[in-house]
């Protein structure tokens, strides 16, 4: 029996989570986690909320709330969705704990007293609006490296690289969108530099079973040479710094959050009435500790965690796997919390049943490269494998024998070739889905598990039951009974990924026992002849995507405030303009520079189709487009109610779908009587006047009736 620790990543409690997050987190580690118990392994999976990251301030600013309310709310909200997706903590703790916070500094003061932490003084973005230190994500700009005009001051989430606020270039405040100006500060800073030798000797051995984006990723970091980082902030909202003269400075959100994988594991042995059993799992040389990431983590669990461990106590495990995924991305571009872009958990989980989000998640995992999450290649899956494969096998086998052999397993006669070859299967799939679930390759143990459904329902179609109980009753029983074997032994296979599926399968063959608690190895045994089967509904039901949608629950147009203006660098008739749909921030081009001035634009509130494809104009990024009237001679901008709240909706709702300019050409908005705004059909008819509230949108200008708003 081995100690298997899963420590799975921190949600920042700052909004509902994405599909994304639960491909690279929740999902992966459950199934890891689930395989282990059933292999009997000491298994413990931790993990919480980071009640402290900077994205909760952000939003308590924006809603005028105190970050504690904010933190709350959607750790509630966390708990919920990772409950409804199945996944099973031992611990899902949150940052914002009383014994967090006291280990957190306690680990703080043993570093310091070491000499591994140190004062110094540092250069960090001053707002001059509000007179205040700005925490690294409270700064944009643009990627130094890469390129990417929407990375914040801490990293870049397009490739991963930590950054200094200041390398970015033409940074940005977030809130004001203005440039910050270098101060200086004091900041306790960790002395990572002295770990480079430790962490290189580490990084070059044992590692054959880690991911190679992994460690390419680790070792490039280590060539370029480790330097030393702050690890406290000018904020008011977090883990205080338990040293005089530091009120008003709080504990980084990395250094803390991170030390969650280790508070956490206390905790749970503290609520067991073991306090000091942690430490086997922490000073075992055996035990195996797993880190479910996103690639965008990489550094702070490969490098900057384990340069934390080896500070406070080198007698401590270090990571034995991190196996972060890529990116899923949406319409080529990854999903993101930060700037409201992905397909939502709270939404996904009340259309759809659990194990279909589970197994396209992992059928479609960013295990080693990018993939797209596509609303038709959800429902195709669902369809076409889920469904018309493992779903088919288990429905036809059941309720064949269940009409034909009195409710009951039918007895085993003669096993011939087929029979014994179809048994064989199960035996060579278990191997398979085992030996890449040891390995964390949990795209391809799926695939294996679905190939054994696979196998028998070609096993089913050459038996053919339907006609060889006209002709042998007793033969036709065997084959129901090695298919109803096979349907046994998938419901085990597939227990740690499809919880949900698998119980009710297990309970279709007439077990009144929890499929979650059998064994691994239970997946070789023959079930009982003559056991009563409980057939129901099939396990899973066809996924069918809207194709006559009302046209207007195609669109996402919300009020949205011009938060910076400027000039396009490749044209002259082009604005690049930065917005804020409610906690939404965007980049958007539009083509109203001879119109407009840029001071007659600032802090304007319009209207915005938001789920408009990305495109990028003259070689800058748009990721919306303002609506605005457009006859011969001018352009007027669509205008909300004075009255009207950044965010608010205005047409469709904020879950719709990417909206590809060819069919926005479809439709068309128009100036209709007074300046109001209306939306037609294809077919040319009025659909609605645009509206927030009951307040209608107008045309600034006073453009005729009849002008196009496009």
């Amino acid at each position: 029996m081995t100690k298997i620790l899963v420590c799975v990543a921190w949600p920042y409690a700052a909004g509902p989570r994405h599909l994304g997050h639960a491909v690279s987190t929740f999902i992966p580690a459950d199934v890891f986690a689930r395989y282990h118990r059933m292999k009997g392994d000491e298994v413990l999976m931790v993990g919480g909320s980071d009640m402290h990251g900077t994205p909760v301030t952000v939003l308590a600013d924006r809603e005028g709330l105190p970050p504690s309310a904010i933190a709350e709310r959607y750790h509630a909200l966390h708990e919920k969705n990772i409950a409804q997706l199945g996944v099973q903590y031992d611990l899902y703790w949150n940052t914002a704990d009383p014994h967090h916070k006291q280990w957190v500094q306690e680990i703080f003061l043993a570093l310091k007293a070491k000499g591994h932490v140190y004062e110094a003084s540092m250069t960090s973005p001053f707002c001059t609006t509000d007179q205040r230190f700005l925490p690294d994500r409270y700064v944009e700009g643009t990627c130094p490296h890469c390129g990417f005009p929407r990375a914040r001051g801490d990293q870049c989430e397009n490739c991963g690289r930590l950054l200094d606020p200041f390398e970015l270039k033409d940074p940005k405040c977030q809130i004001h969108g203005t440039t910050p100006i270098p101060k200086e500060t004091k900041h306790f800073f960790f002395r990572l530099s002295a770990f480079q030798k430790p962490l290189t000797k580490w990084a070059s051995k044992d590692k054959e079973h880690w991911r190679h984006h992994v460690l390419t990723f680790m070792r490039s970091w280590l060539r370029e040479g480790l330097k030393d980082r702050p690890i406290t902030r000018d904020l008011d909202w977090g883990i205080e710094v338990p040293v005089p003269g530091y009120e008003s400075k709080r504990i980084y959100v990395w250094f803390e959050a991170v030390m969650g994988y280790l508070t956490a594991t206390r905790e749970w042995y503290r609520r067991h009435g073991t306090p000091d059993a942690w430490r086997d799992f922490w000073y075992d040389p055996k035990a195996r500790h797993y880190y479910f990431i996103g690639k965008d983590n990489i550094v702070f669990h490969t490098i900057i965690w384990p340069a934390y461990l080896l500070a406070y106590d080198e007698g401590l495990d270090l990571p034995y796997d991190v196996p972060a995924t890529q990116y899923l991305n949406i319409s080529g571009e990854r999903m993101s919390a930060g700037r409201g872009r992905g397909v939502w958990l709270p939404d996904l989980l009340d259309r759809f049943d659990p194990d279909q989000l589970r197994y396209y998640g992992l059928a479609t995992m960013p295990e080693t490269k990018d993939t797209d999450f596509e609303w038709a290649d959800f429902a195709q899956r669902n369809n076409s494998e889920l469904l018309a494969v493992y779903g088919n096998f288990a429905h036809r086998a059941l309720t064949f024998a269940d009409k034909n052999f009195n409710h009951a397993t039918p007895p085993a006669g003669f096993l011939d070739a087929a029979d014994k070859s179809m048994v064989r299967a199960i035996e060579q799939q278990w191997k398979k889905v085992g030996q890449n679930l040891e390995y964390v390759h949990l795209k391809d143990a799926m695939k294996e598990a679905i190939q054994l459904a696979r196998l028998g329902n070609q096993y089913f179609d050459q038996k053919a039951p339907w006609d060889l109980i006209k002709k042998d009753r007793a033969a036709c029983g065997t084959a129901l009974h090695v298919a109803l074997r096979v349907c046994r032994s998938l419901a085990l296979i597939t227990a740690p990924f499809l919880p949900f599926s698998s119980s009710r399968l297990w309970h279709a063959l007439g077990y009144d026992s929890d499929v979650h608690t059998q064994k691994w190895e239970d997946v070789l045994e023959d079930l009982p002849d003559g056991q009563e089967l409980h057939v129901g509904k099939p396990l899973f039901t066809k996924i069918e995507l809207e194709t006559d949608e009302d046209p207007m629950d195609r669109f996402d147009v919300r009020v949205a405030r011009i938060v910076d203006v400027q000039e396009h660098p490749n044209a002259d008739s082009l604005y690049v303009l930065q917005i804020d749909l409610g906690g939404d921030h965007r980049q958007i081009v539009a083509g109203i520079r001879k119109n407009y001035t840029a001071d007659q634009l600032r802090g304007r509130k319009i209207a915005v189709l938001a789920n408009l494809e990305p495109a990028k104009l003259r070689g800058v990024e748009s990721r919306g487009m303002l609506l605005a009237g457009e006859d011969s001679k001018d352009v007027g901008l669509v205008l909300p109610p004075e009255d009207a709240e950044v965010g608010d909706q205005i047409l469709g709702s904020k879950g719709a779908r990417v909206l590809p300019f060819s069919e926005f050409e479809r439709y068309k908005l128009q100036v209709g009587p007074g300046g109001t705004i209306l939306f037609l059909g294809r077919d040319g008819e009025t659909r609605m006047t645009l509206a927030v509230d009951g307040a209608p949108l107008t045309v600034d200008k006073g453009m005729k009736e009849g002008t196009r708003v496009h």
